[in-house]
């Protein structure tokens, strides 16, 4: 029995070094790699530091002084960044590592696209008004750029298995854009490059930044985008290229048309009103990216005022929260923003999910509308918000400005709190 005991703890403790994690570090990128050979996580981190040299010598970007990659093996293969100075990578098997030819999957240049989105992001943290298309063009475009300049730094070598994976940078994007019918994306790409024609391989940078400096109105973002644009750069070709590019990069929340009204909540009765769909059992929690958790509701009359929102949720990523804030949305019915709540990122811990109380200005609500909570939310920042397991079809998945998607899987733990004025109270006659 004792010798039976002894070779299990021997098995349990070699697994625990097959999946101990390494590390390997060179300068401007480290990867933290399990269950991966170590070759793959050179070739990825020699890839993302040549990127990311890249996009600072020859385009003039912010970037990181390190590139932070977790490299994983997982049930499915996915890779994405937090915008800032982080890539996680995750992969079935080490088959799904190899050439293109191999594997079906283009890594080389999905660490240079990622490199576009860390570029574009960092200038530009607030860019709720860029269409999806806009957003992945660009980084569509600019990692194809930079697959190029890596070819040439650092020659088909660069990977395990070498390749010709120059043939998946501009040369690819070429053959896309002269296609009969190209993707928004692709045409978003061949935009974008027409803009750095027209201002030079450093110019695009100064435009992101002076556009995440601005004030952008979201309900109507390209009058002042336009402004900046112009008076960041003065070359007379601008106001056409802005002209055809505004309709497909430029996301618009429009207001609803009803009427605004809001009170001091002394005005109130003080007898808020709860409402909610979900049961108060959680047994799963979501984080949308590039979307926001929402729910429908229904006031009794149409002298209801909005007082406050509760959600049910649990803050992740860095210990300190980020220096942004999350919105809390009141839509009509259409999802149409009637008035906007923004709330810094603290009100959330990381400790255990939590009912957090959120206090608003008190807003007249009309008889149909939308609670739409939205985070912002990346791998290593947002909010997991809880629901419960019986779909009720109030709860949705979208922002305002689009159509919400039904939430099949139960219903968010989001409630509100609903009061009325003083003059609304029959038994208590106003003064």
């Amino acid at each position: 029995m004792k010798r039976l005991i002894l070779i299990m703890a021997c098995l349990t403790l070699s697994s625990l070094v097959l999946w101990a994690e390494e590390i390997y570090r060179i300068d401007h990128a480290v990867v933290s790699y399990t269950d991966i050979p170590k070759e793959y996580a050179e070739a990825i981190a020699h890839t993302a530091a040549a990127a990311r040299s890249v996009a600072v010598e020859q385009f003039g970007f912010d970037m990181p002084e390190t590139v932070s990659i977790d490299l994983r093996q997982s049930r499915h293969t996915r890779l994405f960044t937090d915008g800032r100075d982080y890539l996680r990578l995750s992969v079935r098997s080490e088959r799904h590592l190899r050439k293109p030819s191999e594997s079906g999957i283009f890594h080389l240049y999905g660490l240079c696209h990622e490199m576009g989105h860390i570029a574009m992001y960092r200038l530009l943290p607030e860019h709720g008004w860029l269409t999806g298309a806009a957003k992945e063009g660009w980084a569509h475009y600019l990692g194809s750029r930079i697959v190029d300049l890596v070819y040439a730094r650092e020659g088909e070598a660069l990977w395990p298995d070498p390749y010709n994976y120059l043939a998946d940078g501009t040369a690819r994007l070429k053959k896309q854009l002269a296609a009969e019918n190209p993707s928004e994306v692709v045409r978003a790409a061949g935009l974008w490059m027409e803009l750095v024609k027209i201002v030079g391989d450093k110019g695009v940078a100064p435009i992101l930044q002076a556009w995440g400096k601005a004030t952008i109105d979201p309900q109507d973002p390209g009058a002042a985008l336009r402004k900046v644009l112009l008076a960041t750069n003065a070359d007379s070709r601008l106001p056409d290229w802005w002209n055809k590019v505004e309709p497909l990069f430029v996301f618009k929340r429009p207001r609803s048309g009803f009427v605004t009204r809001t009170v001091e909540p002394r005005e109130l009765i003080g007898q808020p009103m709860q409402l909610a769909h979900d049961d108060g059992s959680s047994v799963d929690m979501r984080s949308i990216a590039g979307g926001g958790h929402a729910v429908r509701f229904e006031a009794p009359g149409d002298t209801w005022y909005l007082t406050t929102v509760r959600i049910y949720g649990l803050r992740y990523g860095h210990p300190t929260p980020p220096g942004e804030n999350f919105h809390i949305w009141l839509c009509d019915a259409d999802f149409k923003v009637i008035s906007d709540f923004p709330f810094p990122y603290a009100k959330f811990t990381r400790e255990a999910p939590r009912w957090v109380t959120l206090s608003v200005k008190p807003t007249n609500v009309p008889s149909k509308f939308i609670i739409c909570v939205g985070f912002n939310p990346t791998h290593t920042k947002g909010v997991y918000v809880h629901h419960d397991r019986k779909a009720s079809g109030n709860s949705l998945a979208g922002l305002p400005g689009a159509k919400g998607h039904a939430f099949p899987e139960g219903d968010w733990m989001i409630r509100i709190g609903l009061d009325q004025p003083k003059t609304a109270d029959a038994l208590r006659p106003a003064n």
